[in-house]
């Protein structure tokens, strides 16, 4: 070969051999790692908690005339009456307390389904009478929420047993639904019990102040 021949080839060769390096690096690159994400599996157990970024912790209810006992804390689920399963009952027990002296026939209000009820100022205990009643356990729909053991206390009126209110309680300090005595079904098990915001109506419903964020609803602002 040529020496101008040979001065050629090595350039060309040199060029070539820089060309492929060039490449190599450029194949090489990895892109920089993206920050963190929250990933589905977390988001999907948030979800199945209930838990939603969009709900609110706190909510107000203006009006508190009609309260929404739970049986369950389960928003949805009904229940066939076993006499007449063509009657269902709802997921929740509705209650409040009539002013007294109310004339039902000369309603000012007529189209207020809650005219004539006082406003509740302790939901949690409106409803804890229901459940010392017996009235939150129809046809024994929340049996698996009473501790194994649980025995029904007869009532009391002794002041040293008395709630926080001036209400007598049993021995396991659960509020009286009525006068001591009134009611044979006094003194069943009352779980403990949380107020929450469900379509702008106070529900009482049976857990611990975090049940509110665990079906995804606001708490009841004190």
């Amino acid at each position: 070969m040529r020496k101008g021949n040979l001065q050629a080839w090595m350039i060309g060769t040199g060029a070539l051999l820089a060309a492929s390096a060039m490449l190599l690096a450029a194949c090489s690159y990895s892109a920089p790692t993206p920050a963190p994400t929250t990933s589905s599996a977390s988001l999907e157990a948030e979800s199945a908690a209930g838990v939603t970024s969009s709900s609110p912790a706190i909510a107000p209810v203006n009006d508190k005339r009609d309260i929404r006992c739970y049986y369950r804390a389960d928003l949805t689920t009904t229940y066939p009456v076993k006499a007449d399963p063509k009657v269902i009952m709802p997921p929740y027990l509705s209650t409040g307390i009539m002013m007294a002296g109310f004339d039902a026939k000369n309603n000012p209000n007529p189209g207020d389904p809650n005219a004539g009820m006082q406003q509740i100022t302790d939901p949690i205990n409106q409803c804890g009478g229901l459940w010392d009643m017996g009235s939150m356990n129809p046809q024994g729909i929340t049996d698996d929420l009473i501790p194994a053991g649980f025995v029904r206390t007869t009532p009391t009126a002794d002041p040293g047993k008395s709630s926080a209110n001036g209400r007598p309680s049993d021995k396991y300090g659960n509020p009286l639904g009525g006068a001591a005595g009134t009611n044979k079904l006094i003194g069943q098990y009352v779980p403990q019990l949380t107020a929450c915001v469900v379509d702008n109506s106070v529900a009482v419903i049976p857990g611990g102040p975090e049940i509110c964020a665990h079906l995804g609803i606001p708490s009841l602002e004190q």
